[in-house]
């Protein structure tokens, strides 16, 4: 009985600290802020509890800049039927969605995607940013 206890206790605070890490669109990101940012595709990370795509675009001053675009989770992506090999490194595309709620420069959320041959891939609704 006292094992099964401290199981339960164990899978509990792992819970609990993994929801703790987690956080809402509102939280990080200022729908107010949208942005579209042209650029090179340098990877994908395909992991919990946010995938990121990394993109390298040029400032106002030609300078190259390494943007992280955090979007959903790799399951709600792949429910939507986007896998990971639709971005490869390399590629241009434009990222729309908004910047970050604390000024964070070169940081935002995924709206959508658009690809060099006009394909545009819709990550999120409005709905899932409020």
């Amino acid at each position: 009985m006292t094992m099964k206890i401290i199981r339960m206790a164990v899978c509990g605070a792992a819970m609990a600290s993994s929801l703790a890490a987690h956080h809402s669109f509102a939280a990080e990101f200022d729908s107010n802020k949208p942005i579209a940012i042209t650029g090179a595709i340098a990877k994908l990370d395909w992991i919990n509890p946010h995938a990121n795509l990394y993109l390298d675009a040029k400032d106002e001053n030609g300078k190259v800049v390494r943007w992280t675009f955090q979007t959903l989770p790799p399951s709600m992506l792949i429910r939507r039927g986007v896998k990971r090999d639709i971005f490869t490194a390399g590629q241009t595309v434009t990222v729309s969605g908004f910047g970050a709620k604390d000024g964070t420069q070169a940081f935002g959320w995924v709206k959508k995607v658009q690809f060099a041959d006009g394909k545009i891939l819709q990550v999120t609704a409005e709905s899932e940013e409020k």
